[in-house]
């Protein structure tokens, strides 16, 4: 921290006793947390961070306090960092690092909630609704959230979603966006503005607009296309189907998906963002796929995402290497997805980084909790049923395909198909036997190519999808258990080019020879990669990772695909752009993507100024 930044700092600590005072006021005292100990699962996230900046995390317990605790740190002039689950992968809801200002985390948890709209068609959704609740409250419609696998098993939020641009495992629909938000930004003159582009009249006054946003009192019938506003993206299949095309379907960085709270990753404060729902599958069936040939994958891709077939609702890859440990280190975290609900795994997080805060600090190891987990799992179900266990273990590669019948997503509200040129618009066409030829499809093209297919019973699918979730978890834990073995772990989260067919990594000699194991996982069709290193004791990994992201880009990678920049990756210039608009002070989570952290964006390397032209 620079001299003046320091200065700056411990002025401003003198007034920290006034401003609890004023957010207890508001909030009570015991929302109002300033022990280490009970701020450790709001300061700490999936990356490792060390800051003195955090003065408080702040728990509203409605809207209206929401409002006016940023109201009051606006005065206050001391930075916001709002979080929704924490559940994130590159820490972009956690502090990190110094700062110039004392810091206030403002956790939504206690503001959940879902408003139906338009016959259940699409919904309303406040700061802390979670993908899990969305799918249990839409599940008796027979309508299912735009994500409904995957990060919804750990109590992930619908706005952390649409902050973060985050894509999941299903094909069709492409990264949670919106373009109908309520949300609050801070002006040029360090002023919060409440703007309601959710197209409901909420009424004129903000604490008015919020008291009648959270006890749903407006109509609940609304055309979302009279102002030409997207409550979805739409056109991302056939993004998905060009697969000729040079750019990747979707990263974090892409200037397209950036809207207002779209994207934003907490340079505004959104109570709440309007999204489209889909029908739900009347018939699903899941395939495994398995070679050793990795040509057999690529040209199942490209020959099926070509075909007149009917997207599949996801097309998940797996390597071997990541087989292997999810058999041996997840089997209680595939248990424990199979029999508890979401919300309760998720407290089974919490209450693990609580228990790490206490083993650091009275001076135990860390990986205690792990070992008896690991100990214990020995006498748990496998992770994978029999059937399943001897192909995944016989086979370098997977592909798990669910396709569906008795339903139709497409553009339910209003889109023309016909917009998009090259594309094949019966594709998406719904004859009710879309899993029959499928399966044709499948039995044919591994007649030609090496490999075998299984059809997944009911009960398979759930195991494979379980086991597909708990994979990066298991790869955590191998990694806490034997770094006597292996230096640090490097976690990548890459879009390929849709032409591109060197999918199955080689490294550069220089590179790997830095690596102990790597292992591979993602969602094929999307061609979104996670790629994780475990690295050889003494290696450098900032070095390795400034050389792989040079490997990176030399192959026209764009990252990261869907987790958000994070602390961990660089925002790129629109997406930098992006966040000055959005928040001119940068006074709500400075420092994301590696940007400015100072007040005002001081020392900015981007020296234009702000014009309406770029920034209307």
């Amino acid at each position: 921290m620079t001299p003046n930044a320091i200065e700056m700092s411990e002025s401003r600590h003198k007034h920290i006793p006034r401003l609890l005072t004023a957010l207890a006021a508001v909030v009570g005292t015991t929302n109002v947390l300033t022990k280490p100990s009970q701020q450790q699962s709001y300061v700490q996230g999936a990356i490792e961070t060390i800051t003195d900046a955090t003065v408080a995390v702040v728990i509203p317990h409605s809207l209206v306090a929401l409002w006016r605790v940023i109201n009051i740190c606006a005065a206050a002039d001391v930075i916001i960092i709002a979080q929704a689950a924490n559940t994130g992968l590159t820490g972009g809801s956690t502090p990190n690092g110094d700062y110039d200002r004392p810091l206030v985390v403002i956790s939504m948890q206690l503001l959940a909630g879902v408003h139906l709209l338009n016959d259940a068609a699409e919904l309303v959704a406040l700061p802390a609704a979670t993908l899990q609740q969305l799918e249990s409250t839409l599940a008796p419609l027979g309508r299912e959230p735009h994500s409904v696998l995957g990060s919804s098993c750990v109590g992930a939020s619908v706005i952390g979603g649409i902050c973060n641009s985050s894509g999941g495992m299903l094909v069709q629909r492409g990264p949670a966006y919106t373009e109908m938000a309520l949300f609050a930004r801070r002006n040029t003159s360090g002023a919060f503005e409440l703007i309601n582009h959710l197209g409901l009249d909420l009424g004129s006054q903000p604490e008015e607009m919020l008291e009648n946003l959270q006890a749903g009192t407006f109509n609940k019938v609304s055309n979302s296309t009279s102002n030409s506003k997207a409550c979805t993206n739409h056109h991302y299949q056939y993004k998905v189907r060009d697969c000729e095309a040079e750019t990747p379907a979707r990263f974090n960085n892409d200037p397209n998906g950036l809207y207002e709270a779209s994207g934003s990753a907490g340079k505004v404060i959104v109570f709440a963002v309007r999204v489209a729902t889909f029908a739900k599958p009347k018939h699903e069936q899941t395939f495994y796929i398995s070679t050793n040939d990795a040509d057999t994958l690529t040209t199942l891709r490209k020959q099926w995402l070509k075909s007149e077939l009917k997207l599949p609702v996801l097309a998940e890859y797996m390597h071997k290497d990541y087989n292997d440990i999810t058999m041996h280190y997840g089997r209680d975290t595939c248990l424990s997805m199979r029999k508890l609900p979401a919300s309760q795994i998720g407290t089974l997080y919490r209450l693990q980084a609580k228990i790490g805060y206490y083993l650091d600090k009275w001076h135990l190891p860390k990986t205690l909790p792990d070992r008896i987990l690991q100990l214990t799992s020995r006498f748990m179900p496998p992770s994978l049923p029999a059937t399943l266990t001897t192909q995944a273990l016989s086979y370098k590669y997977h592909l798990i395909i669910k396709v569906a019948d008795g339903f139709d997503n497409d553009f339910e509200h209003g889109i023309n198909r016909n917009s998009d040129k090259g594309i094949n618009k019966d594709s998406n066409k719904n004859d009710g036997n879309n899993i029959a030829t499928a399966q044709d499809f499948l039995q044919n093209h591994l007649q030609q190519y090496q490999g075998a297919l299984h059809v997944c019973t009911e009960l398979e699918s759930q195991s494979l999808l379980v086991f597909r979730s708990a994979a990066t978890a298991a790869m955590f834990r191998y990694h806490n258990l034997n770094q006597d073995k292996f230096g640090e772990l490097l976690s990548t989260d890459i879009a390929l080019p849709r032409n591109a067919v060197d999918w199955d990594e080689t490294l550069p000699e220089h590179l790997q020879k830095q690596v102990s194991k790597t292992f591979y996982l993602g969602h094929f069709f999307c061609y979104v990669m996670h790629q994780d290193y475990l690295l050889k004791p003494k290696t450098n990994a900032k070095q390795f990772k400034d050389e792989l992201l040079v490997f990176y880009d030399q192959r026209h990678i764009e990252y990261p695909a869907e987790h958000n920049v994070g602390h961990v990756y660089p925002a790129k210039t629109e997406l930098h752009y992006f966040y000055k608009k959005l928040d001119p002070t940068n006074s709500l989570n400075p420092g994301i993507g590696q940007t400015e952290k100072w007040k005002n964006w001081q020392s900015s390397p981007i020296k234009e100024k702000l014009n309406d032209e770029l920034y209307g």
